[in-house]
């Protein structure tokens, strides 16, 4: 007998797939228009989509793998409209965006236990005005990050449609994606192992990569993107406008995600301060002591 996870996820790789084609179809249908706008259309349009069947199924958490998909996909209709041959700097580029696509991906499927749970941030946004979910739903949980992840594929938009050319900061800028996708793996990994071990308890993980960041995954998230812009930037060769992907991405995660977990964790972990004065919010960074090692984040 199939497991409830196995039949979750096999109905959200339909509706995903739904939402694929309907995002495909808004891209030929608006074929009038600049590619900048028409993947912007079938971006929302997919979204519009995944938001209209998450209030049906009454679980925001529906969205959550949109985040690592859709960013190859909006990239492979760019890189096919453009008709463009597949030289090396384009290899490079879609192979490093597929490889922290695929590996997210993953990582959210190991994660999730079903639509028997809805992260616990989406509930937080629910609780606090139940009556205009239906539109903090919208705005917050899918439209703000459905955004901030669209300027992100603009650099990598930016890239295909210019002469790229290899250089030795374009390779520093994909050796960024894949090493900080790396990154990403084991935090998780280690993370996962830590979790698995301490089930029945409370402690906080102060090992690996916890170590020396409160937050490696999301170094490595935000590395991803400026490792993008580091490819943009070696075509260009002079800061613009687009560095505010990368930038918008940064202050994502220090002023809201990080914000919003490390309150979490204080409520039912007081002592979680002491780490958080020990140890870099981001950034891999030596120790600023070495008490006992009792932390560990719970995401």
């Amino acid at each position: 007998m199939m497991s409830h996870k196995k039949r979750d996820l096999w109905i959200v790789l339909v509706l995903y797939l739904i939402s694929f084609g309907i995002g495909v179809l808004t891209f030929i249908l608006f074929d009038s228009y600049t590619i900048m706008l028409r993947l912007l259309f079938a971006d929302l349009a997919a979204m519009l989509f995944i938001y209209a069947v998450s209030l049906i199924i009454k679980n925001a958490s529906l969205y959550d793998p949109y985040w690592s998909v859709y960013p190859p996909v909006m990239l492979t209709l760019a890189f096919i409209s453009l008709n463009k041959g597949l030289t090396l700097p384009y290899f490079l580029l879609l192979f490093s965006i597929y490889f922290w696509a695929i590996r997210l991906t993953l990582n959210w499927i190991k994660g999730w236990h079903g639509f028997t749970e809805v992260d616990w941030r989406y509930l937080m946004i629910r609780d606090t005005a139940p009556k205009l979910y239906f539109l903090t739903n919208f705005l917050a949980i899918q439209l703000f990050p459905t955004v901030i992840v669209f300027a992100q594929i603009l650099i990598g938009l930016k890239i295909l449609e210019l002469s790229a050319t290899l250089n030795f900061v374009f390779v520093i800028g994909f050796l960024m994606v894949i090493i900080a996708a790396v990154i990403q793996y084991i935090a998780d990994e280690q993370m996962r192992a830590f979790r698995n071990e301490n089930k029945e308890s409370k402690k906080c993980i102060d090992q690996g990569l916890w170590r020396i960041s409160r937050h490696p995954n999301y170094f490595g998230e935000i590395t991803v993107w400026w490792g993008l812009y580091v490819m943009y930037l070696s075509i260009v060769q002079k800061l613009d406008v687009y560095i505010l992907a990368p930038i918008s991405m940064t202050l994502l995660f220090v002023f809201i995600s990080i914000p919003m977990m490390e309150k979490k964790i204080l409520r039912t972990r007081p002592e979680y301060e002491i780490y958080q004065k020990q140890v870099s919010m981001i950034i891999p960074f030596m120790r600023k002591s070495e008490e006992k090692d009792i932390y560990q984040e719970n995401n």
